[in-house]
């Protein structure tokens, strides 16, 4: 399967055939869901699996509580050159959550991306430095097969997990130290440029 390279799938584009964990529900529904300021600017770094290509992060508010965020990469590489994707922001306890959209990948629609529901990612701000984490999908698959929180696994070892729970399990669960541990796989570091 293609895989666009928008967060989580810029990371895994190498290393895994698979998508990464999805939520049916975007995570924060039942806090709100809003623009964070802090985001908004253009950020530069590093993928975590691709440490010799530059990356810039373009975070733009909407006046409809998305963010728009572009994403490009450095080189010439041939594919995933460039994504576009539409994110929402919420806060579950101390966790400073994305919900990501995948909706453009070098100048197409990713049509089958935005069918798979919403990526979450776990941010951290510290100052000038952006840091985003992407759900371990094996630690993710445990935590569903275990009933810690709904959801599905497809057969094989390349198959998809997909959180199903409510909007109001999913937050309780994400708020928590085990939501929380699930976030154990660094995608980006990146800086803000002035």
């Amino acid at each position: 399967m293609r895989i666009a390279p928008f967060f989580v799938v810029a990371a895994a584009l190498c290393l895994s055939a698979c998508f990464p964990p999805t939520t049916t529900h975007p995570a924060g529904t039942t806090v709100g869901l809003a623009n964070d300021p802090a985001l908004v600017g253009l950020w530069r770094g590093k993928m975590q699996n691709d440490e010799e290509r530059a990356v810039y992060f373009h975070f733009l508010p909407a006046a409809d509580g998305h963010i728009t965020v572009v994403l490009v990469q450095s080189g010439s590489e041939p594919d995933g050159d460039w994504s576009v994707a539409s994110i929402t922001t919420a806060t579950l306890g101390n966790n400073h959550l994305m919900n990501a959209q995948l909706t453009f990948s070098d100048g197409h629609a990713d049509d089958e991306d935005q069918s798979r529901g919403t990526i979450p990612i776990l941010y951290r701000l510290d100052g000038n430095r952006l840091v985003l984490f992407l759900m371990d999908e094996d630690a993710t698959k445990a935590a569903i097969r275990a009933h810690q929180i709904a959801g599905t696994v497809e057969e094989g070892q390349f198959g998809d997990a997909v959180i199903t729970a409510s909007p109001k399990e999913l937050d309780a669960f994400l708020a928590s130290r085990k939501g929380a541990a699930l976030f154990g796989e660094r995608f980006a570091t990146l800086t803000r440029m002035e």
